[in-house]
């Protein structure tokens, strides 16, 4: 059960019996995240990737410098595609099973 002590007055929350407030997480009239937050932060992670990939932090260097081995290409591939396949089946495993609970 997740619940914290909620400090203050504006806040909605409950009174349990022990006589501590408890936060309440209702989420259906609106969520207390930002959905573009959320995404703003992933495109910066995947341009952060892309840019580890394709080595442009170091703009300034000589093509000699700039070359990875192929097993460390691979690895960076391979974790860039099954970051990305999570987050795809995190947005549509929900619409292929509609009848399944994924809280």
């Amino acid at each position: 059960m997740q619940t914290e002590e909620c400090t203050g007055s504006g806040g909605e929350g409950v009174v349990g019996e022990d006589g501590v407030r408890r936060a309440v997480d209702n989420e259906e009239e609106k969520v207390t995240y930002s959905y573009s937050f959320f995404h703003f932060h992933l495109c910066l992670a995947s341009l952060y990737i892309m840019m580890t990939l394709t080595n442009w932090y170091q703009p300034d260097t000589t093509t000699q410098a700039m070359q990875s081995t192929m097993p460390a290409v691979w690895v960076k591939m391979c974790s860039s595609w099954l970051g990305l396949g999570l987050y795809l089946w995190t947005l549509l495993a929900p619409l292929i099973f509609p009848d399944r609970d994924f809280s």
